[in-house]
């Protein structure tokens, strides 16, 4: 079946949003990132996949890596869909230091099938052409912003969990 999809980046220009932490413990983000992406993107528990975990326990410090997918629906056509990756080191003494590297990133897609004869005429393509260009494009400009807007809250409170603060710029 065919399908239309336009698809932007919730993050330009930069397209990736970087966390290093190094400190005690950071293997503790991973427990609340289920619960963060839940609540910052409000979305219900089948929104939110991890889709990778993998834990080397043969060495010191543990090897870990995770992959969280979020999907969160914006309407009939457009979804976001934001991921997290946490990768790193956890000594097998929690109180030992470790690290992690923390990505994230964000699209939008919006999808509009063509499942009919109808939808894959040249008069629908051109009126559909025409209203995504028109009306539907402030809304998904404002979709845009609030999918960057809610991964950069993300940003915050994961930084917030492994107790770093933002950098303060003096002039």
């Amino acid at each position: 079946m065919p399908t239309w999809i336009l698809e932007d980046d919730c993050l330009t220009p930069e397209r990736i949003i970087r966390i290093d932490f190094k400190g005690v413990n950071p293997f503790r983000v991973y427990y609340r990132m289920s619960e963060f992406l839940k609540f910052i993107f409000d979305v219900r528990g089948k929104d939110v996949y991890e889709k990778e975990f993998r834990w080397d326990f043969t060495s010191d410090p543990r090897d870990f890596l995770s992959r969280f997918i979020v999907k969160k629906k914006y309407d009939e056509w457009t979804n976001a869909w934001i991921e997290a990756k946490l990768q790193g080191k956890q000594p097998a003494d929690s109180n030992k230091d470790g690290e992690v590297t923390i990505l994230l990133t964000g699209k939008l897609q919006t999808k509009s099938p063509e499942r009919t004869v109808m939808q894959r005429s040249t008069l629908y393509k051109s009126l559909r052409w025409l209203y995504f260009r028109t009306l539907y494009n402030d809304l998904r400009r404002n979709y845009i912003e609030e999918c960057r807007i809610k991964i950069n809250d993300l940003k915050r409170t994961l930084e917030k969990t492994l107790g770093i603060s933002p950098e303060v710029v003096l002039k």
